[in-house]
C-alpha cells in the first residue's frame, strides 16, 4: 500500500469521495489477490474503470482550483497557463483535462509518455459503456480489460498523485491521505 498526501485536493468533498473509491478499490484488491485466473481476468474492467475514474477526479479538482481560487492561487504553474485555463468556456471531460495538462505540463513534460497512456486509459475507461459506440478495439472486452492495463492504470494513479502532491500542495489539509492499494511501482521522488 501506498500513502500519498492529499493537499492538492481544493475541494474536500472530491477528495472525500476519492478516498471512498480508493476503499472499494481495496476491497477489489483482496478479490483480486484470491482470486484464480479467470477471475482476476474479471475483476480488471471494475478496478481500471476506477482508477481512471480517479484520475478524472484528480485532473477535475486542479482546474477548478486553478479557475476558482483566485486568491489562494495554484503554485507551480505558470501564470500564461492560468490564464488560458481560467477563460476557457468550459472543460468538463478527461479527454480535454488530459489535453490541458500535457500542453501545460501540468503533472511533467509535454513529452511525458504518461499522457498518451492516459489518453489510452481514456478510451479504456469510456469502455464502461458496453455498447463501445466509439468502436475503440479491441471490440471483445475480454481482450480491452487486461492485467496489462490495469498495471498500466496503477501506473498513472501513482505517477499522477505523486507528481500532485509533490507540484500542487496547499497549506491546508481537509482531506484525509489517499492509500493506494498496491505496492509502489515507483520511489518516491
Amino acid at each position: 500500500m501506498i500513502t500519498i498526501e492529499s493537499k492538492f485536493i481544493g475541494d474536500f468533498k472530491v477528495g472525500d469521495n476519492i478516498n471512498h473509491n480508493l476503499k472499494i478499490l481495496e476491497v477489489l484488491y483482496k478479490q483480486f489477490s484470491a482470486a484464480d485466473d479467470v477471475e482476476k481476468r474479471l475483476l480488471c474492467k471494475p478496478i481500471i474503470v476506477l482508477l481512471v475514474s480517479l484520475i478524472d477526479a484528480v485532473f477535475y479538482d486542479l482546474h477548478q482550483r486553478i479557475k476558482t481560487f483566485t486568491n489562494e492561487g495554484v503554485e507551480n504553474i505558470i501564470a500564461s497557463s492560468i490564464e488560458y485555463i481560467r477563460t476557457r468556456k468550459k472543460m468538463d471531460d478527461l479527454e480535454k483535462y488530459i489535453a490541458s495538462a500535457k500542453k501545460h505540463g501540468l503533472i511533467g513534460p509535454s513529452s511525458d509518455r504518461l499522457y498518451d497512456d492516459l489518453d489510452e486509459l481514456r478510451k479504456l475507461r469510456n469502455r464502461i459503456h458496453i455498447q463501445n459506440t466509439k468502436q475503440y478495439p479491441p471490440r471483445n472486452e475480454y481482450d480491452a480489460f487486461t492485467g496489462d492495463k490495469k498495471l498500466l492504470a496503477e501506473k498513472a494513479v501513482e505517477k499522477t498523485f505523486r507528481a500532485m502532491a509533490k507540484k500542487y500542495a496547499r497549506k491546508l489539509d481537509y482531506v484525509d491521505n489517499f492509500d493506494l492499494p498496491w505496492d509502489a511501482h515507483f520511489s518516491p521522488s
